[in-house]
């Protein structure tokens, strides 16, 4: 092991010539080191140090830990990154960072006296916020009213927000929730409900006749009722799933219905109800034009009559 020291300040100790001061000492080991015991670095640390079960300690009133890549190849990377504990000034902050020193850079921040588990990575890759059992790739647990705050710096920013009502989508700053699903699965919407419906999006293109559609239509059961889930005295009006697919075959399975398929079918249905209108408005026309015949003839007839009788 080779061991060199180099001095900032020197005097003949051993002479008694000058009052005692603190060596400062550079050490270079050109070998392994192996510490058997434990370790403590800076300028705090003391002989009579106490380290529990602490292996290493830094003590010091500017406690960093750099890692310094000293590789230049090109092609390797060589970013420098420092852990740092606490601000080293008046009136900083309690944290500890992870600093991109190249990029000068702090992509990691934890505040001091962040609760237990505010940041929990499971042995399988979930992530929890407030639980050490999260049940997701991302789990946000509080005791009440959990959230998320997506904000865009130069536009809208939003709120996902759980609590009492349900889950809601809240533009930030606005005086009314965008939407709001409950646990009965009842989904309500501050302004209008957008499907998308162009060309552009759909395929396998085919016709159903009107008149039949308007058949099964007034064929179908259509009654008023209320869902289990919900309170007393909210009442609804509409066909059952299951008549409504087993009349058209629309949609996922025989359970649901979809709003643009009941306006297709109403839609449909009320082309054939027009068709019997204009089926009906043609008949009366055409009865119109033979009545207005026969009273022609018959005034004729009247006329005739009328002169022999002179």
């Amino acid at each position: 092991m080779i061991k060199q020291s180099a001095f900032r300040w020197t005097c003949l100790l051993w002479t008694g010539l000058c009052p005692l001061v603190a060596l400062q000492a550079q050490e270079v080991i050109a070998d392994t080191l192996i510490v058997q015991g434990d370790l403590c670095a800076g300028t705090d640390c003391s002989s009579t140090e106490s380290f529990g079960l602490d292996i290493l300690k830094i003590k010091h009133n500017n406690t960093h830990l750099l890692f310094d890549d000293s590789s230049t190849t090109a092609g390797f990377p060589a970013t420098d990154w420092r852990l740092t504990a606490n601000d080293s000034f008046s009136g900083g902050v309690n944290r500890f960072s992870l600093e991109d020193v190249t990029a000068a850079t702090v992509p990691v921040t934890i505040r001091g006296g962040a609760p237990t588990n505010a940041l929990f990575v499971s042995n399988i890759g979930r992530v929890g916020l407030g639980t050490a059992t999260p049940d997701a790739r991302l789990d946000i647990e509080t005791s009440s009213s959990p959230e998320m705050r997506l904000t865009a710096t130069t536009g809208d920013s939003w709120r996902l927000l759980n609590d009492t009502l349900g889950f809601s989508f809240i533009e930030v700053g606005a005086a009314f929730r965008a939407s709001v699903l409950d646990v009965d699965g009842n989904l309500t919407i501050h302004g209008m409900l957008t499907e998308g419906s162009s060309r552009d999006i759909k395929t396998d293109f085919a016709t159903l006749d009107p008149r039949i559609a308007l058949d099964r239509v007034l064929e179908m059961p259509v009654s008023i009722w209320s869902y289990k889930t919900e309170s007393p005295g909210i009442r609804h009006l509409g066909p059952m799933a299951q008549d409504f697919h087993q009349a058209f075959g629309l949609g996922a399975d025989n359970r649901h219905i979809a709003p643009g398929d009941q306006a297709g079918v109403a839609f449909l249905a009320l082309q054939g109800l027009n068709q019997i209108v204009e089926e009906k408005d043609r008949q009366i026309a055409d009865l119109a034009a033979r009545v207005a015949k026969l009273e022609g003839m018959i005034e004729r007839l009247a006329g005739k009559e009328a002169g022999e009788a002179r």
